[in-house]
């Protein structure tokens, strides 16, 4: 599950309470009406969250507004500031599509009146949130590969750049390891190109599991897999390349006669290298991989 929590503005205030002067609520509907077609501009839903909370608080006072929701699987919870005792909930639904939970909070109970009020302005944001969603949704599919689940080849071209000229800047590690699955066309030929597939993602997995948050695991192409080691270098960058090949050739489910394993080449960045640079090294050292058997790791340096 990914937390996050949205500074409050104001220094002196917690985010959500209420103003020294409130909105009269024959303001409500005109309010309302203006706040939707405001919101409908956000496509970031942090932002969005923010704004609906602040504007909330022109009605209803609170401590806390978060919003919770699924994409790929994975949790996520946006926070606008600090839970207090007392709360409502509402499971936000359009069109057949769950969008996610909405929740506010504070100190005191809130009143019907307020309940009222809080219920007519979600009539405002639940389409802006779909519409964030959508717009989250479609960016995670065009980045990610859909067989495996991880970064496509796009992201990488994208990443690899950035990540030097961020080490660079601040003079810090990067390491680069290009990765072939071995025996794919042997598994696809005798078993079928379905368990090609399941070995693909089962090395996808146990290749996420076996490296920190912070580094990026990416399928470049067909059998192959790209990975970058944020802040590694030497030996702790081998040790992890090792790791990888180990895990996989002794966890990595046997399929037929073939049991996959992984062949990897690993070059450290140097001060003069660029993104082509350093990925010649990289992918040189992994054709050095397979021509000294496969299955074992190869350094550029």
């Amino acid at each position: 599950m990914k937390l996050i929590n949205i500074a409050p503005q104001q220094h002196d205030k917690p985010v959500g309470r209420a103003p020294v002067r409130q909105r009269d609520p024959s303001e409500l509907p005109r309010f309302t009406l203006d706040l939707a077609g405001s919101l409908q501009r956000h496509l970031d839903l942090e932002p969005l969250i923010d704004q609906f909370s602040r504007s909330v608080g022109e009605f209803v006072p609170h401590d806390s507004l978060s919003f919770r929701h699924e994409l790929a699987g994975h949790e996520r919870v946006i926070v606008h500031g600090s839970a207090g005792r007392h709360a409502c909930s509402y499971q936000l639904t359009v069109e057949k599509m769950s969008l996610g939970t909405l929740r506010v909070t504070r100190r005191r109970r809130f009143d019907e009146t307020e309940l009222a009020s809080l219920e007519q302005l979600l009539g405002a944001v639940v389409y802006p949130i779909r519409n964030a969603l959508l717009y989250r949704r479609a960016q995670h599919d065009a980045a990610t590969d859909p067989l495996t689940g991880l970064s496509n080849r796009g992201v990488f071209s994208e990443a690899l750049p950035r990540e030097i000229s961020r080490a660079q800047r601040y003079d810090t590690q990067l390491t680069l390891l290009m990765v072939d699955l071995d025996n794919l066309k042997q598994i696809n030929d005798r078993n079928g190109h379905s368990a090609g597939d399941k070995a693909l993602q089962a090395v996808a997995q146990t290749m996420r599991a076996c490296v920190r948050d912070s580094d990026h695991v990416f399928r470049y192409a067909g059998d192959e897999f790209a990975v970058l080691l944020i802040g590694s270098a030497g030996a702790a960058a081998s040790e992890v390349a090792e790791r990888l090949r180990k895990t996989v050739a002794e966890q990595a489910p046997k399929i037929g006669t073939a049991r996959p394993t992984l062949s990897i080449g690993l070059a450290t960045l140097r001060t003069s290298d660029t993104g082509p640079k350093l990925f010649e090294r990289a992918d040189t050292a992994l054709y050095g991989a397979k021509q000294a058997g496969r299955n074992c790791v190869c350094s550029a340096d």
